[in-house]
């Protein structure tokens, strides 16, 4: 099976391997979005009260020691939580994470600082895209915060406690004694919550290695995404315009989530990081389904399959608009689980013609470049949208498989460049190959012009001469001397239509129109086709009165064309050819054309030789005798149709233009 063939999805369902391997994924994702979690996955902590000693060298995961409260009406004040009891509050172990939600989520954590707290700390609150992010520290037994920090994407860049891609504030120092941390979250976007509390120095070595590998990563990634997409459009290559464009995408998405929109644009209005990490996170689904769609090559019989997959990609478009609003956090509950299953079916895809076809190693390069980097995302999303535990391998995995696909896919891309500037070479040498055939062509053609019109001048002449001296010779004599004669003009006239070496670069034929009465036309050219193991039967059926404008050679010439057509099927058959109106300006000569040797791959031979201007050479080749009759009947202003006769073949069908006169003025 060719890697590229197309792949028709009704085959994968009725095999029972595509179903044991295809169904339980999707039935899983289903349950899954239907029924999402609600809570934190993991096991409650058996002390509520975390206890920081002086000497910190290290960062500290606060969120691994924080107990959650979900407030769904969004209307809890701060006043109101500190009378909320502590046992209210949810354990949570790991990373909380709660999908896709506008709820706002408060935290909680119990401090102990049995020896005071007197050195350089910064808290640092992630993701970067969380709307507002309130904390509010309180030592125990006091309602007043001894220290309050005010942070988020929402924030004006010049309200914000530091200008950069992090949500980073200085941490105060602290007395000996108890105290409560409270972190109140509120976004339109995944929620969940990393903190750490970081030394200085390791905070800025660590922002500083963070913001340099985020800047080179955005970098490399819009130089890759334009020059795929650039070296995609100037090659002709839809698939790798789209690569180029997801890469475009998806970098933008990764760099945007992980702060670059914070730290460059440092935006003041409050829907700036909102819009870009909801816009490239919607156009880069849409983008990856529709690269997929390529790879696969799902469309190319399966109409409907292509259709629902761009109406989809279109709806995830779409979805781009509610990025700054909270129909965004219905999107990503909802329309994010929908993308991870269609992308894990395409995955399930690719593994099946894997299992069909073990040795196409384009498979196993699509599986291992592709399909893996796309389980990483698959989690991701799943992890966004709080159908999985978020772990830090979890969120972490994604960004390490990307820049593995990026690398393999540089050179694979190489590899394709490299290929194509061989095929441009190759191109260029078969154009010059070919101009240089085409002026050989033309001198060919002269002498053969020069040859052919020698004797024929000779066999003109020598048969005038004839007539001239056996005037009293028998009728029989003259009557084979003048058809010498007629012949022979036509030979000449063939000869400068078609031994022409101007006729090269002009496809239009100078035609010499002469009126002639439709009937006669057909009788003539009967008498002179018709022979005795090929015979022609002619009907004329109402066209007594009607005459046409026609180059009578070139016409006779279709005309004969089609007849041998349908020769070659009938094997000494008499072939009826009937001709009569078809309406008030048009004649339709038809001609049957049936046989134990027209089956469906001779039909279509014919159709494409009659309709198809890019027919390829071996199949026209053997039906040029029909192309050239379409170019002539095109010429004089009819057409060659070819009608269906069911079980007796088919029929060809000449149509020219004709007038009907008054029978006073038939000769």
């Amino acid at each position: 099976m060719s890697p590229r063939q197309p792949f028709l999805m009704f085959r994968i369902f009725q095999s029972p391997l595509a179903i044991r391997i295809l169904l339980p994924v999707l039935v899983l994702l289903a349950m899954m979005t239907v029924f999402p979690v609600e809570k934190c996955a993991g096991k409650p902590v058996e002390s509520e009260q975390f206890t920081l000693l002086p000497g910190i060298l290290t960062p500290i995961n606060l969120h691994e020691h924080v107990r959650w409260l979900k407030d769904e009406t969004n209307d809890l004040t701060l006043g109101d939580v500190l009378r909320i009891p502590a046992n209210e509050f949810s354990p949570s172990h790991g990373i909380p994470s709660f999908g896709y939600s506008d709820d706002t989520i408060w935290y909680r954590l119990q401090l102990s600082v049995p020896k005071g707290l007197n050195e350089s700390l910064h808290i640092e609150i992630q993701p970067s895209y969380l709307n507002f992010i309130d904390i509010y520290l309180f030592k125990r037994g006091t309602n007043l915060h001894q220290w309050q920090s005010h942070m988020g994407d929402h924030v004006p860049a010049r309200q914000r406690p530091t200008h950069g891609s992090n949500h980073i504030d200085h941490f105060p120092n602290l007395d000996p004694g108890d105290y409560t941390l409270y972190i109140r979250t509120q976004s339109n976007s995944a929620q969940l919550l990393i903190a750490k509390l970081w030394p200085t120095e390791q905070l800025v070595s660590s922002l500083t290695l963070r913001d340099a590998g985020i800047s080179i990563y955005f970098g490399t990634i819009l130089m890759l995404g334009l020059v795929y997409t650039l070296l995609g459009r100037l090659a002709g290559d839809r698939t790798v315009v789209t690569y180029g464009i997801c890469v475009l995408l998806v970098g933008t998405l990764a760099s945007s989530v992980n702060g670059i929109v914070l730290s460059i644009i440092q935006p003041e209005w409050p829907y700036t990081n909102d819009l870009v990490v909801g816009a490239t996170n919607a156009l880069s689904a849409a983008a990856t389904i529709f690269l997929w769609l390529n790879i696969l090559d799902l469309g190319k019989h399966n109409v409907v399959i292509a259709r629902i997959v761009k109406i989809y990609c279109g709806f995830s478009v779409a979805c781009m608009f509610t990025a700054a609003t909270d129909l965004y956090a219905v999107y990503g509950a909802y329309v994010v689980p929908m993308h991870a299953a269609v992308l894990a079916s395409f995955c399930v895809i690719l593994a099946y013609r894997i299992l069909r076809s073990p040795r196409e190693w384009i498979l196993w390069i699509y599986f291992v470049v592709i399909a893996l980097p796309t389980g990483a995302a698959i989690m991701l999303q799943l992890t966004h949208a709080g159908l999985i535990t978020a772990t830090p391998f979890g969120l972490g995995l994604h960004q390490y498989t990307l820049l593995f696909h990026i690398c393999a896919m540089g050179l694979i891309m190489g590899f394709r460049l490299s290929r194509i500037e061989k095929d441009r070479l190759a191109t260029i040498k078969v154009t010059a190959a070919t101009t240089s055939l085409v002026g050989e062509q033309r001198k060919l053609i002269s002498m053969l012009s020069h040859e052919f019109r020698t004797p024929l001048a000779v066999i003109q002449r020598s048969s005038e001469m004839l007539m001239l001296r056996l005037r009293e010779a028998g009728r029989d004599v003259t009557d084979r001397l003048q058809r010498i004669q007629d012949q022979s003009r036509k030979l000449s006239r063939l000869v400068d239509i078609f031994l022409n070496k101007d006729g090269i670069d002009n496809s239009d034929f100078a035609l010499a129109r002469e009126m002639v009465m439709v009937d006669r036309l057909l009788t003539d050219f009967v008498s002179g086709a018709s022979r005795k193991d090929a015979e022609i039967i002619l009907e004329c059926i109402g066209t007594k009165r009607f005459e046409t404008y026609v180059d009578i050679t070139l016409v006779s010439l279709a005309i004969t064309n089609l007849i041998e057509t349908a020769r070659r099927y009938a094997h000494g058959t008499p072939i009826h050819m009937t001709v009569r109106p078809n309406n008030d300006w048009l004649v339709e000569i038809d001609i049957p054309c049936q046989g134990a040797d027209l089956n469906d791959d001779e039909v279509q031979r014919i159709k494409d030789a009659l309709f198809r201007r890019d027919t390829e050479a071996a199949s026209l080749q053997s039906a040029l005798g029909l192309h050239i009759s379409q170019r002539i009947v095109d010429a004089h202003g009819g057409s060659i149709k070819l009608r269906d006769k069911g079980t007796e073949g088919v029929e060809l069908c000449l149509l020219l233009p004709s007038d009907e006169i008054d029978e006073a003025y038939i000769n």
